[in-house]
């Protein structure tokens, strides 16, 4: 009866042929359908408890009912394949049936009113939906952040209470599509703030323009093909046609890359006859193309009028590609609004708020950053400085780093840990730690800081549960 089991916390792990075909793979990877489900479930019980508990207690008692149901036919079939003798003289047997007929239409008529009570649970269920949708396409929005750097991990259970604390914090109005509208609109910017400060400042518009991408995709407002150009410069099919005024040739101003992409772009159902007109008017696409602002300079002829903003960011993308990150801005602006695009300040009192016992705070540093200053200041303002302990991470500080961890548990301590990046092979360890780590053990007071640079080998969970923050030196004068 031996059974193993493993586990394992990366998104998409690789095993090699030999391992695969000895063991079965269970992909327990939370889903679109899944998670709306389970989001759905969370914002009725902050918002309306009551049909929540209703709704709880209609399943448990209709799983009980069919349970005896179940039963009262199982006793039936007993009695009547141990009965001798003619049936229609066992009277107790007769006696049972009639019992059981009577339980059952019983519960028949229970279970249909309980149907109808959870129709109409369903239904009002039914109209919070547009916020749990609205939950999922962001929580995937932030789970492709991981394939942009290997610190910006974010774990489901993170990403839920943030969902929790939004819908508390919303502002309360009485009128439900108000109200949708408010929780709707105050998550997304939520999710937007606490996801800038463990951000790089090159990844800020990113993760704006990314949110945006999801939410319009969510709607149907986004063409696939598009969306595919945009990011690869690939369509299904491309067009032919000769380059009207090529770069090798005198006057010209076309190289071969921006044609290429042009003809791609042509194949796309909106961009359609696109590589024709180009080239009945090239002087007019010369001076698009030769504009200081492209991104704000009228498309020539029909296009500025037949194209939308996403799909003249794939005209930009053609031939001014070093102008779609403004242009990128503007989208988000439009399609987000102006808070989209201003990253809030870097505010270390309001990350130490979301910091508990059990989840560390991580600064995620870059070349010339150092936050101990910042920290040092910080402790002294929460009256913490003479409790801080602070130890700079290398070859053979493992056991040291340890036994801190271990004293600042106990005595409500901050433990404070540079440079993680540098003893890789201790952090196995420093998972373990914070594994351990329980409100019931540990002193109320007691936080843990960690420093490290970007690196893949940093533990995912410890990334997922802790508090990221980014805090860049000043660039230029």
């Amino acid at each position: 009866s031996f059974r193993f089991f493993m586990t394992t916390k990366l998104p998409n792990p690789h095993y090699p042929p030999e391992v695969c075909v000895k063991v079965t793979l269970v992909n327990f990877a939370i889903t679109p359908a899944g998670l709306e489900d389970q989001l759905l479930g969370v914002v009725v019980i902050e918002e309306r408890p009551d049909m929540e508990e209703k709704k709880n207690q209609l399943v448990l008692g209709n799983a009980r009912m069919a349970k005896e149901l179940a039963a009262i036919e199982d006793k039936i079939l007993f009695a009547l394949s141990n009965s001798t003798g003619n049936i229609l003289d066992d009277h107790e047997l007769i006696e049972m049936l009639a019992v059981s007929k009577k339980k059952s239409e019983e519960i028949k008529a229970k279970v249909a009113d309980a149907k109808v009570v959870e129709k109409e649970i369903d239904i009002n269920r039914e109209k919070y939906r547009p916020v749990a949708f609205r939950g999922t396409l962001l929580y995937f929005a932030v789970a492709d952040l991981r394939e942009i750097d290997p610190m910006y991990q974010y774990s489901l259970q993170w990403f839920i209470s943030l969902f929790i604390n939004s819908i508390r914090q919303a502002d309360p109005n009485e009128d439900l599509e108000e109200r949708l509208k408010i929780l709707i609109d105050h998550f997304t910017y939520y999710i937007y703030v606490n996801c800038c400060r463990s951000l790089f400042e090159k990844d800020k518009l990113l993760l704006s323009f990314l949110i945006s991408i999801r939410v319009l995709e969510g709607y149907n407002e986004i063409d696939s093909d598009e969306w595919t150009f945009l990011i690869s410069g690939k369509t299904p099919r491309a067009m032919s046609q000769a380059n009207p005024a090529d770069e090798m040739e005198p006057g010209g101003w076309i190289n071969g890359r921006m044609w290429t992409d042009v003809l791609s772009m042509s194949g796309l159902t909106k961009f359609e006859g696109f590589e024709t007109d180009f080239c009945e008017v090239t002087t007019e696409w010369q001076a698009y193309f030769d504009s200081a602002e492209p991104h704000t300079h009228p498309l020539p002829g029909k296009w500025q009028y037949t194209l939308n903003s996403f799909q003249k960011l794939c005209v930009l993308r053609c031939l001014r590609p070093d102008r779609v990150p403004e242009a990128i801005m503007n989208f988000v602006v439009e399609k987000m609004g102006q808070r989209f695009v201003e990253p809030p300040p870097f505010h270390l009192p309001s990350c130490f708020e979301d910091a508990t016992i059990t989840t560390p705070l991580i600064f995620v540093l870059s070349k010339g950053s150092d936050p101990a200053k910042a920290f040092l200041e910080f402790a002294k303002e929460m009256r913490f400085d003479k409790k801080v302990k602070m130890l700079s991470l290398g070859q053979g500080q493992g056991t040291k780093a340890t036994n801190m961890i271990q004293d600042a548990t106990q005595k409500g301590l901050w433990a404070y840990l540079q440079n993680c990046h540098l003893f890789l092979s201790w952090l196995t360890t420093l998972e373990r730690i914070c594994d351990e780590l329980s409100p019931d053990t540990v002193h109320k007071d007691f936080r843990l800081w960690l420093t490290s640079m970007p690196s893949p080998k940093f533990p995912v969970a410890i990334l997922q549960n802790g508090v990221k923050m980014t805090n860049e030196p000043p660039k230029g004068l």
